[in-house]
């Protein structure tokens, strides 16, 4: 199939802002809104509207793009809820995204070919979702796998990896002094529009999965323990 003919609804929620975007003929409309805790009611509103504008209905697309996180726990599973609905309802694949590498593309014209850059954003609890990519031949290669690093730790990673630049919200969370050799590229969040360059070229290689198969990406469990283990712990209170 060719670029031109791909239609692409892309939604994220794994952070502060909540938005959408319809990726069609090489032209996208985009909608964000920060809605504190209401992300379910206002995703919706955002779809509408990004739909509405590019004159399409969710029956049209070719598939759908939601971010995978990291990110916020209730967040990430938002947008992987609502991909899967459509998913399902209308019988379309899914795309999954990893936010950290949506903001490593959208870098994509401020690298050359061969540059390592290092990712970073604010997880909260003094902690930093992280990941590192080198660009070849207009595409990212994951050289530092998704995990979770302490703030400190950002400035001896990215020389570890001979990083070329940073990115992401964590280095101006945290006040990192980035030594003058590592370009800092920018301090902002990943939103559904920078979902939609790594969308498309997976959507070109048949990278897209059943909604039954899609999943968040986690790379904190603790909270979810804490969460069980606050569960059990009340259990066994009751229980004495």
């Amino acid at each position: 199939m060719s670029e031109q003919t791909i239609k692409l609804l892309a939604i994220d929620s794994v952070g502060i802002l909540c938005s959408a975007a319809v990726y069609v003929s090489g032209k996208t409309t985009f909608a964000h809104s920060q809605p504190g805790q209401k992300h379910t009611s206002v995703i919706f509103k955002l779809i509408r509207t990004v739909l509405k504008e590019a004159g399409l209905s969710l029956e049209e697309m070719d598939a759908f793009v939601f971010g995978t996180g990291p990110g916020a726990f209730t967040g990430i599973r938002v947008s992987c809820g609502i991909a899967q609905g459509f998913g399902w309802a209308l019988d379309k694949k899914l795309i999954p995204v990893c936010n950290l590498e949506a903001l490593a593309y959208s870098q994509l014209e401020n690298l050359q070919d061969g540059a390592t850059v290092l990712i970073a954003t604010d997880a909260r609890m003094h902690e930093c979702y992280t990941a590192g990519y080198r660009l070849h031949g207009g595409l990212f290669v994951e050289v530092v796998s998704p995990s979770l690093q302490k703030p400190e730790t950002l400035v001896r990673l990215a020389r570890n990896h001979n990083c070329d630049a940073v990115y992401g919200n964590a280095f101006s969370a945290y006040s990192i002094e980035i030594p003058e050799q590592i370009k800092l590229l920018g301090t902002e969040e990943s939103n559904a529009l920078m979902l939609i360059a790594p969308a498309v070229q997976a959507y070109k290689k048949g990278l897209t999965v059943s909604a039954e198969k899609a999943a968040p990406l986690y790379v904190r469990n603790h909270v979810a323990d804490t969460i069980e283990e606050r569960m059990l712990a009340k259990q066994a209170k009751e229980n004495k």
